[in-house]
């Protein structure tokens, strides 16, 4: 899935195919998640200063299951979904209840926590003092992170709705973070060029992913870490080792790209 000016359109990974186009969006569309069960697809954007847009489509239908409104009073740049989870029933003592929620984060320097697909909201999380550009869960639902353009990871304990963690994460604003499956650790990239990875428990910079020469908007990570990818400014797409943080391919746009060397016919 890949957004744009007031639309979303989803393609074939393997063919390259359009296969169908999502539209109707306020403004422009920056952020999208599919749910841990691939059943919803999130995507987030708005008009900056007026609203934040946070729409549920179902996967396969393409239908609106879920409108958050009034989420944000500002663009909405980053939303995440959680793991299934165990909350208590409010009112009661002993009762608990299986759900899912969404995290999103928006440059009102909020990050919310919202029930899904009904859009109830649960709680909120101050303390970006910018632009909050994106949030991710730890797979066990326990912590949250959040990027901001004040070059800051803040982590989060959802049940107690408290800071725990004030990482200073980039010299410039942290573009992207996204948790590696289920481990405590997590990616981010920023402005200042650098691809990192940090401990959500500790705080700890657990290594740098070299190479970046311009500013760097998103990330990709393997389930398992041992891949990461890395893209920005520049257009080219930088592979490297999860585990050494070694650089071991670098994808150039098509018009880029050297010249394929033709086969001598035998």
């Amino acid at each position: 899935a890949s957004g744009s000016f007031q639309e979303v359109a989803i393609w074939d990974p393997l063919t390259g195919e359009e296969r169908h186009k999502i539209t109707g969006f306020a403004h422009i569309v920056v952020a999208l998640a599919f749910s841990p069960d691939s059943k919803m697809l999130g995507v987030a954007g708005g008009e900056p200063t007026v609203d934040g847009e946070v729409k549920l489509f179902d996967v396969g239908s393409w239908k609106l299951v879920g409108d958050i409104k009034n989420c944000h009073s500002d663009t909405v740049y980053g939303l995440a979904f959680s793991p299934e989870m165990k909350v208590l029933v409010p009112g009661t003592k002993d009762k608990f209840e299986t759900v899912k929620m969404l995290a999103t984060c928006s440059a009102d320097k909020f990050v919310k926590v919202w029930t899904v697909p009904d859009g109830k909201f649960v709680k909120s999380f101050e303390g970006h003092t910018h632009h909050v550009l994106d949030v991710g869960w730890m797979a066990d639902g326990k912590l949250l992170a959040s990027a901001g353009a004040d070059n800051t990871v803040k982590v989060w304990d959802f049940e107690k709705g408290e800071k725990v963690k004030d990482i200073n994460a980039h010299g410039k604003q942290v573009t992207r973070l996204l948790f590696i499956g289920k481990k405590a650790e997590f990616v981010t990239c920023g402005g200042d060029n650098a691809v990192k990875e940090f401990n959500a428990t500790t705080g700890g910079n657990v290594r740098n992913f070299a190479g970046g020469a311009d500013f760097i908007y998103a990330i990709g990570v393997s389930p398992d870490g041992s891949v990461v990818a890395a893209g920005g400014q520049d257009g080219i797409v930088r592979v490297y080792n999860g585990a050494t943080s070694a650089l071991t391919r670098s994808l150039l746009p098509p018009d880029a790209q050297p010249p394929m060397k033709e086969e001598k016919k035998k």
